[in-house]
């Protein structure tokens, strides 16, 4: 009988660490969540303010505080796609080149340029030519103006157009593209927010 009480007296305290213990434990588990969820707000508010935190221009240039998303950086970036689309492909990439391109293109572009890109994807695949425009990017020139209400920009790039053949340089052409811009809204199909209107080039006397 003794041996039992003594048997008892041990389960009973063996059962009071158990409970001691998961009571810590889910103490613990609280104190846990708490800190996880304090650390996740601050996160949040981390993240938040990164976010709207302004960019300032350097002591010495222009004053003011500027948005990631300025104009002149999404033009350099659409520019930069319009004319490697059209300037820059195989006989195998320009049409498919084009179909992109021209979904950034105004009605007034599409009329005006869908002949000349039909006669141009005809007859690079016949000659299977392919051609390479390596853009001065130190030459981009902006020009700000309103036509009709609307914010257009004019936009000049130089640069050099290669016509290959056979894996081989044939010729290299000094070019000025001019592009007209009309902004429109920023969207996900169009996170540029400029439209192309009109399309222009002109070979450069190179002496």
């Amino acid at each position: 009988m003794d041996f039992i009480a003594r048997a008892g007296s041990l389960i009973d305290k063996s059962h009071r660490v158990a409970g001691f213990l998961l009571i810590l434990l889910v103490v613990e588990s609280v104190l846990l969540i708490n800190s996880m969820n304090r650390n996740g707000q601050l996160v949040d508010r981390i993240y938040t303010m990164s976010e709207r935190l302004p960019v300032y221009v350097v002591p010495g240039s222009q004053t003011g505080v500027y948005s990631p998303t300025q104009d002149d950086l999404l033009i350099g970036a659409f520019v930069d796609l319009i004319t490697q689309s059209l300037n820059s492909y195989t006989y195998e990439t320009v049409e498919e080149q084009y179909q992109e391109a021209r979904s950034f293109f105004t009605s007034e572009m599409l009329a005006f340029s869908q002949d000349y890109f039909d006669r141009l994807i005809k007859n690079v695949g016949s000659d299977r030519r392919s051609s390479l425009f390596i853009p001065h990017r130190q030459s981009l020139k902006i020009e700000k103006g309103k036509e009709n209400g609307i914010d257009i920009r004019q936009v000049k790039v130089r640069g050099s157009l290669q016509q290959i053949l056979a894996g081989s340089v044939v010729e290299t052409v000094p070019l000025e593209i001019t592009l007209k811009l009309q902004k429109t809204t920023v969207s996900k199909t169009n996170p540029f927010g400029f439209m192309l209107s009109k399309y222009f080039t002109k070979q450069l006397d190179d002496r």
